[in-house]
Parts: structure tokens; C-alpha cells; sequence
């Protein structure tokens, strides 16, 4: 009896010890757990506390005086606040060194990226080595500075789509016949601004039915840099003036302002039968144009959207800044303006 009494204080002793075990190694595991959940609790309330990046964009815009790059500039501005980029204003008005001064200013207020639109590639050659040497991105808008990122026209495009339309309308009014085209476009501007133009003179040089001057005979003029409207009045004017016989005479225009250009000169010769016009923008003073029941001689406008390129481009810079895979170059889509479309992109007019 006593060796049975022993043995069971002994099962009671090592039951009670095997016990307290478990519970300390429960305890423990429990412990270890709450430690893990409060770090990760900790963590995820650093992370949740800890403000996110605010960009800081440096846009250097031609001028607000100038409708197109009016529009382009709020657009700009709205599309900052939605995506919470603080951004930075300046104008150069196609000035080489305000280009150059403005560059320096955006990086000295600590810019992480610049959109510059004015145009100068030879400047934005400088541009793009200060910015390299800051560490900051750039993007040009509707000229390429070569080894930055380009967003805007596709200009050949552009051209190509109004030469498409104006080759109808050749057919129709003139039975495909074309005595002479004269292009006008910023020169400065260079290639990518020229080619709004280019496009439309492929374009119509192969389109079925278009019977083409077999001398080629193209005249090319510069719209300048400023008053083009004035300009491209008096270009038209004198070549009417030089040129009475023609009777089937293209024009295109790079922008809506020197096609309102064009158009105005046409009209105070009195040669609204012999000519048709073209421009790219289809921006106000085409829809103007048509508003005003025009639409018969400038026929048509290729749409750049200026209101749309703020939607579009500070994205496109946001992404960049965060290293995701951008194309060096982004297009818009381009689409023509008429007298029996505008309504469907533009219900006010």
C-alpha cells in the first residue's frame, strides 16, 4: 500500500510539473504573438501617418496671352490639384534666355520635373543639359528636344488627317483639280511644326482622284513668331495678288491663328472661289469661324484639344517621376474639325 501511495504522488507531481510547462510555453507564445501584432500595428500606423511624395512641377509656358497656350496652361493647373502636384509658373514667349532663366529658377526652387512649351529646339538642347545636371526631368510639348520626353501633336498625323478631309472636298467642289499649295508654318519651330504641313502635301499628292500640279508647284512661307494672323493676311494677299490665274488653289496653315490668316486675305481679294484652307488646332477662332457661318473656304481645322493636354500630360510626368516605363514619346489623337462635325465635339460651339 505505501509503494502504491508513493507511485501515485509521484504520477501527481509530474502531471502538475507537465502543467506548468504548457501554461509558461502557452504564456509565452501568447506574449510573442502580441509583441508581433503591436509591431506590425506600429508599422502599418508609421505608414499610414507618413505623408506621401507631393511632386513639385515646374511649368514654363509660351504665354497666357495666347488662347491655345491659355487653355493648355489650365488645364495644367486643374489636372496639379487633382493629383495634388504643387506646381510652379513661369513664361517665356519663345525668349531663349527667358527659357534658360526660368529652367534655373525651377531647379532652384527644388522642381523634380519641367514641361516647357515654347518651341526653340536649340534652346531646349540647354534646357535638357541643366536639368540632367539638377537630376530633373523634362518634357517638351509639340517640339522635340532630342533625349527628352515629348508629349503633344503627332504634326504628321495631324497633317495627314486634314489632308484627308481636304482631298474630299477637292473632289467635290474642284473634281479633284489643284493648281498650286502654299503652306505656311512657324519656321523656327522647325521639322515637327513644318510637317503639319508636310502631311497634308503627301497626303494629297497620293490620294485617289487628286489631279496634283505636275511641276509640284508648292510655295512655302514662315508665319513668324508673333502676329501671325497679320502675317499670314498679308502672305495670302500678295500671293493672290502675284498669282490671278490660278483658280484651284490649297492652303494650310499650322495653327488656327494663321489660318484665320489666310482666310482674311483670301476674303479682301475677293477669291473665295479659288481657294480652300486648312489649319490645325480646332482651337476658338476656327469654331469662331464656323459659329460665324464660315466653313465653306476654311473648311477644316485638325484638333489638337488644348483643354485635354493637362489631363494627359501630368500623369505622364508622375509616372516618370516614379520610375515607372514611360515612351519618350506620347501622341494625342487627332481628329478633324468641320462645319458638320463641331457640335459633336464642342456643343457650345
Amino acid at each position: 500500500m505505501k509503494k502504491i501511495g508513493i507511485l501515485l504522488i509521484v504520477l501527481a507531481l509530474v502531471f502538475t510539473i507537465a502543467g506548468c510547462k504548457a501554461a509558461t510555453a502557452a504564456d509565452t507564445t501568447t506574449a510573442a504573438a502580441t509583441t508581433a501584432a503591436t509591431t506590425t500595428a506600429a508599422a502599418t500606423t508609421a505608414a499610414e501617418t507618413e505623408p506621401a511624395k507631393v511632386w513639385k512641377i515646374g511649368f514654363n509656358n509660351y504665354a497666357d496671352s495666347h488662347e491655345f497656350c491659355y487653355k493648355v496652361h489650365d488645364g495644367i493647373e486643374k489636372a496639379a490639384a487633382e493629383y495634388g502636384v504643387k506646381l510652379e509658373y513661369a513664361e517665356a514667349t519663345m525668349d531663349g534666355a527667358k527659357m534658360i532663366a526660368n529652367t534655373q529658377t525651377f531647379i532652384d526652387k527644388g522642381c523634380d520635373l519641367i514641361i516647357d512649351f515654347n518651341w526653340i529646339p536649340e534652346v531646349g538642347a540647354q534646357m535638357l543639359k541643366m536639368c540632367n545636371d539638377a537630376g530633373v526631368k523634362l518634357i517638351s510639348m509639340d517640339t522635340v528636344y532630342e533625349g527628352t520626353y515629348y508629349f503633344g501633336a503627332n504634326s504628321y498625323t495631324a497633317g495627314q488627317v486634314l489632308g484627308e478631309y481636304m482631298a474630299k472636298v477637292i473632289r467635290d467642289k474642284w473634281d479633284g483639280k489643284v493648281d498650286t499649295f502654299v503652306g505656311v508654318y512657324y519656321l523656327a519651330g522647325g521639322d515637327i511644326v513644318k510637317d503639319r504641313v508636310t502631311g497634308v502635301i503627301d497626303y494629297l499628292k497620293e490620294a485617289e482622284g487628286i489631279d496634283w500640279p505636275a511641276d509640284n508647284l508648292v510655295f512655302i512661307f514662315d508665319a513668324g513668331s508673333s502676329e501671325q494672323t497679320v502675317k499670314c493676311k498679308q502672305t495670302a494677299t500678295d500671293f493672290l495678288t502675284a498669282h490671278p490665274d490660278f483658280k484651284h488653289i490649297v492652303f494650310s496653315a499650322h495653327n488656327d491663328e494663321s489660318g484665320a490668316g489666310l482666310f482674311a486675305g483670301i476674303e479682301a481679294s475677293a477669291r473665295e472661289a479659288d481657294c480652300l484652307v486648312g489649319s490645325c488646332g480646332g482651337d476658338t477662332p476656327f469654331r469662331d469661324h464656323l459659329k460665324g457661318g464660315g466653313g465653306d473656304v476654311w473648311i477644316a481645322s485638325s484638333a489638337f484639344a488644348p483643354e485635354k493636354y493637362g489631363s494627359q500630360v501630368i500623369p505622364m510626368a508622375i509616372d516618370i517621376l516614379e520610375g515607372k516605363d514611360v515612351p519618350m514619346e506620347v501622341y494625342l489623337d487627332h481628329f478633324v474639325i468641320t462645319k458638320d462635325n463641331v457640335k459633336e465635339y464642342y456643343p457650345e460651339g
